[in-house]
């Protein structure tokens, strides 16, 4: 049977951060040059889509801000 205690343990995001931190460190202790490539270049890869999606993000905030300062307001009739 499930518990209240066991479906608070898998939901909680401070012990999957730790399990997933504690299973990159069993890879890197391992010692197997082409796992801990992969583990890099996901990292790597990872990194780059966050970042870049983050750009994007700004970029669009900004320019609709920008477009907001710099239009003229409309003339009454």
């Amino acid at each position: 049977m499930f518990s209240i205690e066991t479906v608070a343990l898998q939901t909680d995001p401070v012990a999957n951060v730790e399990q997933l931190i504690e299973g990159f460190g069993q890879v890197v202790a391992n010692g197997d040059p082409l796992s801990i490539a992969l583990l890099i270049i996901g990292g790597v890869l990872t990194g780059l889509a966050a970042g870049g999606f983050g750009l994007l993000a700004a970029g669009g905030l900004l320019s609709g801000f920008a477009r907001s300062l710099t239009r003229e307001p409309p003339r009454g009739a």
